[in-house]
């Protein structure tokens, strides 16, 4: 599973594939820690790999990895 937290106009989102819709975060720090924390959660409970993806400025770079 991806998880991706994107910049959008100043604005961060993180984006889950199990969502109807993302959730808005005003600070990318934020934006992170709540995405692996999910990718986390979701490992531990699944033990299933979990990727954390930033995608910013038409780039995207993965920089979490759990399993």
């Amino acid at each position: 599973m991806v998880i991706v937290v994107q910049n959008i106009s100043r604005h961060w989102r993180v984006v889950h594939p199990s969502w109807e819709r993302s959730r808005n975060f005003i600070c990318g720090k934020e934006a992170f820690d709540a995405a692996a924390a999910l990718a986390l959660d979701h490992h531990g409970h699944t033990d299933t790999a979990v990727t954390v993806q930033v995608a910013a400025f038409g780039t995207a770079v993965e920089v979490l990895r759990f399993g």
